[in-house]
């Protein structure tokens, strides 16, 4: 799962970047794939899964249907990553990340931003 495939990088670019402010927050949505296994199954894989790549930041399960994540987020692809600003507006929405030391400059530089 490409989910799976990006998360490492998450957590060491919340381990690079901390110290200036940045934070991760992820969200595991309750997809189609998870949902023989219940909530409580879900969050006992979820967890499983996080503990393993050492996930020390805020991680949250959105139990809604997917047609309503995909028309809040505007976006029916994952994973979707988005970068905030100071002002805590989206500033850079990505999909599948492709290209990480473009991603990690993008971060630098929203965070040397005032």
């Amino acid at each position: 799962m490409p989910c799976k495939k990006e998360f490492p990088h998450l957590v060491q670019m919340q381990q690079k970047f901390s110290n200036r402010g940045f934070v991760v927050v992820s969200v595991h949505l309750n997809m189609g794939v998870d949902k023989d296994l219940g909530l409580s199954g879900v969050e006992k894989t979820a967890q499983s899964f996080l503990q393993k790549v050492k996930a020390d930041f805020t991680n949250l399960i959105l139990d809604e249907p997917e047609q309503v994540w995909m028309a809040r987020l505007e976006t029916g692809a994952v994973p979707t990553l988005f970068l905030f600003n100071k002002q805590n507006r989206i500033a850079q929405k990505f999909i599948d990340i492709e290209d990480q030391a473009a991603f990690e400059k993008e971060i630098s530089e929203l965070l040397d931003k005032p």
